[in-house]
């Protein structure tokens, strides 16, 4: 009896999920993930995130993404992304290509404009579910399967000193193309914010480079996330971030000369009006360079 429940909840969890690109801890080096516009930023490179939330929980969510950015050629560069979240007997996964468009402003000043297309799956395996009893239920559907389109776009001002992030993932809301309020509700639009700057410290080679994130959610609870970390020679990072909504994260990167990068964080804290209620979940991330 308990541990249908405890499904029932997990399952009430999932439009807390807002789209499929989400809750990534590494927002600065995930940007992709929210932010065609990245593709080609930092050059070409290839990257794959785990995330994992609620450690110790049979079935909890999970977030697999995987990035690929190419060189720009004439200011133009592509790339690819793929991120499925699951949560449950629920699975969403995202297909898309992404496209951007260097413009020089001037000095060290750059301005790059992106463009995401693709789409969603959605697949609900309704089969797998243990329920108590074989009566009709009304609020299980059987028909748990759809795919719709995705279309965002983006924009990143990069300077030696610091960078500016503003974009919305997909605009478009599946209301056309699927027969789940539920779904519809929790893939409405949202506006992605991220800034963050960096500076000498002045001690063995080491810089700080702090930086403050929100997403604007409809109709739901806007997320900021405010952080930094200090880089020891472009060798080793270590920092930390929270969130309003009641977490808090601590992450170590190991960068190399030839490209490979790892970097791993854990974050911990009580959801914001649930005090009797202790979360964490982790998050690996690699990077490698050409």
């Amino acid at each position: 009896m308990k541990r249908n429940i405890f499904y029932i909840f997990l399952i009430s969890c999932i439009t807390g999920f807002s789209q499929v690109n989400e809750n990534l801890l590494m927002e600065r080096f995930n940007m992709n993930a929210f932010n065609p516009a990245f593709v080609g930023s930092e050059g070409r490179q290839v990257s794959f995130t785990s995330r994992s939330y609620w450690q110790g929980i049979a079935q909890a969510p999970s977030i697999s993404y995987f990035f690929y950015s190419g060189n720009p050629k004439k200011n133009l560069s592509l790339g690819a992304s793929v991120i499925t979240n699951k949560v449950f007997i629920d699975r969403r996964t995202l297909y898309a290509v992404d496209a951007s468009y260097q413009l020089s402003m001037g000095g060290e000043s750059k301005l790059f404009l992106g463009i995401k297309a693709g789409a969603t799956s959605k697949i609900t395996d309704i089969e797998s579910l243990e329920r108590i009893t074989n009566t009709a239920n009304p609020a299980i559907t059987n028909d748990g399967n759809a795919v719709f389109p995705v279309l965002g776009f983006g924009a990143l001002f990069k300077t030696k000193a610091f960078f500016l992030s503003a974009s919305i993932p997909n605009f478009l809301n599946p209301v056309n193309f699927v027969n789940d309020n539920a779904l519809v509700g929790s893939e409405k639009p949202n506006t992605y914010l991220l800034a963050g700057t960096s500076f000498d410290v002045g001690v063995f080679g080491s810089k700080l480079k702090p930086f403050i994130s929100t997403k604007l959610i409809p109709d739901g609870e806007n997320q900021t996330h405010i952080g930094g970390t200090l880089d020891f020679k472009n060798f080793l990072e270590i920092g930390a971030g929270y969130k309003n909504i009641g977490f808090t994260n601590f992450l170590l990167m190991v960068k190399t000369k030839f490209g490979l990068s790892v970097a791993y964080a854990y974050e911990f804290g009580i959801p914001n009006g649930q005090a009797a209620v202790t979360r964490s979940g982790n998050e690996l991330f690699i990077k490698f360079n050409f």
